[in-house]
């Protein structure tokens, strides 16, 4: 299945919005849009990952990479997972829930990168 990538760039923060599956054959796609710093360079990375169907091995290694990268640049990665998604429980599985900032919606995260007051409808 081939991945759709979307980006949208806002004052302060970038989000990426894949929707499909995320695994070996649509991971090159992720990854040349997040590791492209025309694309991705603010401050957040804010990882929609509501619309990702299923995640492999090879998608699990694009999202460490991800947050690799995003420190090395001084920069905070927030992913959104919803919570009884197969994503949350690939996660979950692999160890992976304690190691990225991680929310159950958009708004939450756009809440987690903006001045307060911020509330979540």
């Amino acid at each position: 299945m081939t991945i759709e990538v979307r980006l949208e760039q806002t004052p302060g923060f970038d989000i990426v919005t894949p929707s499909g599956d995320l695994d070996v054959f649509s991971a090159p796609r992720v990854r040349s849009v997040v590791f492209d710093p025309s694309s991705c360079s603010q401050d957040t990375l804010v990882l929609d990952l509501s619309d990702v169907a299923f995640i492999d091995s090879t998608g699990l290694g694009v999202l460490v990479a991800t947050r690799r990268w995003t420190r090395t640049r001084s920069a905070e990665l927030v992913i959104v997972v919803k919570p009884s998604s197969v994503v949350a429980r690939v996660l979950s599985l692999a160890g992976l829930d304690a190691v990225f900032t991680r929310v159950d919606t958009l708004d939450e995260a756009l809440c987690s990168v903006e001045q307060p007051p911020c509330v979540v409808h």
